[in-house]
């Protein structure tokens, strides 16, 4: 059962329009605050406030307050359309953005355009909470249909203008499929008066929504399947209070006339906190919450909550598209609304009889509606019952959110494990689905481990031809949410994110200060070796700077750099300069992988590398392949002309030794001998009493490489 939840989750966050809709409303989440806010300081219930608002500069904060609102809020339609066909079109536009913003602004024309024609009203209140069901519509449809067209029907058509500018070529290639996404809309909306006498889709909408209520009664049946859609809106990332604010204006209208539910009975009995009585989500996750960000962000959210203001806990935790929180979020405005409901009926609580603006702080809204303590006392109740609701589904979500995490870890690895094999290089920080999601995740957490200089460094013992340890190799064995990372991977997001020099000044610093209790047990010969890649090789600042550490600490006979031969050396123009420099004070290089890569052997004919690692792929197939052998013994050889010893890793049986002794190779890093481990275990490592199949590793997993 969890495991279908975790799987239904990946598949929602990659649903390519789920998954813009969502971003979309988090896109605008800093507009609805800034409108909720003004809203709040409009409307803060004190007679005294309200008294000096009215008189302060002629009412002119008031009108400040109303132009903040109508700027943000008024326009949310419009905003909510940008923001969703921009997610929307990322995987479409590829790497062209001026197409991409041509896209947004189809998008905006056809929203406006489904509002227009005969019999039409495009009002300002169109592009506030008013538009948000077709703005959603229209975001994903005509940017659907503008990538359509551009890529397809008229891509053989485009207008190759006279210009230098490609964004202007780019613009003016664009002008048919906006033409034709805003005729399809414009007509559209003609049809929709025609057929069915509405005067735009988004009255057809509201109509349908009007439909739900028409045949309940008003007590309770209306409450109930109003709160049942408004939260589902929310659980699938659309702000569900802009998108049925005209419904409850309508059918739960304030005054004499209304019922015991009415929209005053409903945000202050049923909605506490927010959509979802995220009031009661709060206090659970501050009660039960074992993570540690959940709960920053549940004091985050609580003085907002007080409020009714719960854009950042619905969004942040989040509840959107979370089908486990969904049940909670769901059921608890409803056990409320029905809790208040009775205790209406049976006389205890007053009906509602003053209109309570929805952001009066949770209690006191009790109070000011009933006019009664004992508004602010049912209040009270259905806060607690609907913490008991979201309790233990708080504890199932955390837990599910914690093998999901795993999942999308190993997800990732597999993905870019795909794609090393390929030689291609994946950008994952600029993907919207859930590979995205966790690599941020990923960074987020390597950025503080890196600056509370807590990378863990693991080593693994090179070993002579006499079992003596002459030297280790510092490999990186970072972990996230208890998950040791795949390290070449852990490197890439590095790289991407660009913490990568500050990820190896953090293993760097670690290397040097652990190089002394090494000579202390193993000798004052042993060499310790750790990867950088060409381009910090490369890098004058880079080099000054690792020759300050180890001068400063007395370790530059020790300190061996190993470079990657996956990248060229040949054109870089301070390699030979910064080599020098190195060798000068003591430190020396190490070619990794070598033999598959690109470097120049002319670095080795000049002696400027002290060490040369076999690559890996080689050394496995030292048995059984003959080509292997011949390349191996050739290259041992060359050591032996041009100075240099050659390392092999990856050794995994005796055979495997054996066979690369008589070709000539001493040195040896692998399984057989030890992982990499940390470094109080390598201070007390013991060779191996059996150097056999049996005694060594040929049946352990192979070792990741590191950094």
């Amino acid at each position: 059962m969890i495991g279908t939840i975790r799987k239904a989750l990946y598949a929602i966050e990659n649903n390519t329009v789920l998954s813009a809709i969502k971003k979309g409303f988090l896109l605008v989440i800093p507009v609805v605050l800034t409108g909720s806010f003004a809203l709040l300081l409009l409307n803060f219930p004190a007679a005294a406030y309200q008294d000096f608002l009215a008189a302060f500069g002629g009412g002119i904060l008031v009108s400040f307050l109303n132009f903040i609102i109508d700027s943000t809020t008024g326009f949310l339609s419009l905003y909510l359309v940008l923001a969703i066909s921009y997610f929307y079109s990322d995987a479409l536009a590829g790497e062209n953005f001026t197409l991409r913003i041509v896209s947004m602004v189809a998008a905006c024309a056809c929203f406006i355009a489904s509002f227009g024609g005969e019999g039409g009203s495009l009002t300002l209140s169109c592009f506030g909470t008013t538009g948000v069901f077709t703005a959603m519509v229209c975001s994903v449809l005509a940017t659907r249909l503008f990538f359509a067209l551009d890529l397809g029907a008229f891509r053989r058509y485009r207008s190759y203008s006279a210009g230098n500018d490609i964004h202007f070529r780019s613009s003016m290639s664009a002008i048919l499929p906006v033409a034709v996404c805003i005729v399809v809309f414009a007509v559209g909306n003609l049809l929709l008066q025609k057929l069915f006498h509405v005067g735009n889709l988004n009255d057809l909408i509201s109509g349908l929504l009007f439909r739900a209520f028409g045949g309940l009664r008003q007590e309770p049946g209306n409450g109930v399947v109003f709160l049942l859609l408004l939260d589902l809106l929310w659980v699938f990332g659309i702000h569900g209070g802009n998108a049925l604010d005209p419904v409850a204006q309508t059918v739960f209208a304030d005054g004499a006339s209304a019922g015991v539910i009415s929209k005053s009975f409903l945000d202050n009995f049923a909605v506490l906190g927010g959509s979802g009585a995220t009031l009661c989500l709060v206090l659970a996750l501050l009660i039960v919450s074992r993570q540690k960000g959940s709960r920053q962000l549940a004091y985050s959210a609580a003085p907002l909550a007080l409020f009714n203001i719960n854009e950042i806990l619905v969004f942040g935790l989040p509840v959107v598209l979370n089908p486990v929180l969904a049940v909670p979020f769901i059921l608890t405005p409803i056990v409320s609304m029905l809790v208040s409901y009775a205790a209406v009926i049976s006389g205890w609580m007053p009906a509602v009889q003053a209109t309570v603006n929805w952001t009066t702080p949770v209690f006191f809204s009790g109070y000011l509606a009933t006019g009664s303590w004992k508004g602010s006392a049912v209040q009270l109740v259905t806060v607690a019952l609907g913490t008991l609701i979201y309790l233990p589904f708080v504890r199932l979500s955390e837990h599910i959110q914690e093998g999901r995490e795993d999942y999308l870890i190993h997800e990732l690895t597999a993905h870019f494990r795909d794609l090393e094999q390929s030689g291609e290089r994946p950008r994952y920080l600029e993907r919207n689905g859930s590979l995205g999601i966790i690599a941020k995740g990923i960074v987020s957490q390597l950025r503080t481990d890196v600056r509370a200089d807590s990378i863990p460094v693991f080593y693994q013992p090179q070993v002579d031809a006499d079992g003596r340890v002459v030297g280790a190799e510092a490999l990186l064995r970072w972990e996230f949410g208890g998950s040791r990372l795949y390290p070449p991977l852990v490197v890439a997001l590095a790289q991407e994110d660009g913490c990568f020099q500050d990820l190896t000044w953090s293993i760097l610093n670690t290397v040097c200060r652990d190089i002394p209790a090494l000579r202390r047990q193993f000798g004052a010969d042993v060499h310790v070796s750790m990867n950088i890649v060409a381009d910090q090789l490369d890098n004058q600042t880079f080099t000054e700077r690792v020759i300050h550490l180890s001068e400063e600490l007395g370790v530059c006979q020790n300190l061996v750099l190993e470079v990657t031969e996956e990248t060229s050396l040949a054109n870089l123009p301070n390699i030979t300069a910064n080599i020098e420099r190195f060798g000068a004070c003591g430190i020396v290089l190490a070619i990794d992988d070598f033999s598959m890569g690109q470097t120049s052997l002319n670095y080795l004919r000049n002696n400027r590398f002290r060490y040369v690692k076999l690559d890996g792929g080689l050394v496995l197939q030292v048995l059984e392949n003959s080509r292997s052998r011949e390349i191996i013994g050739s290259i041992t050889a060359l050591g032996n002309s041009l100075g240099f010893q050659v390392i092999a890793e990856f050794v995994e049986s005796g055979d495997i030794r054996d066979a690369l002794l008589e070709l000539g190779c001493t040195m040896f890093q692998g399984y057989l001998y030890s992982p990499a481990v940390p470094l109080a275990e390598l201070l007390s490592f013991a060779l191996p009493a059996v150097l056999t199949d049996e005694g060594g590793g040929p049946n352990r997993p192979p070792p990741a490489p590191g950094m």
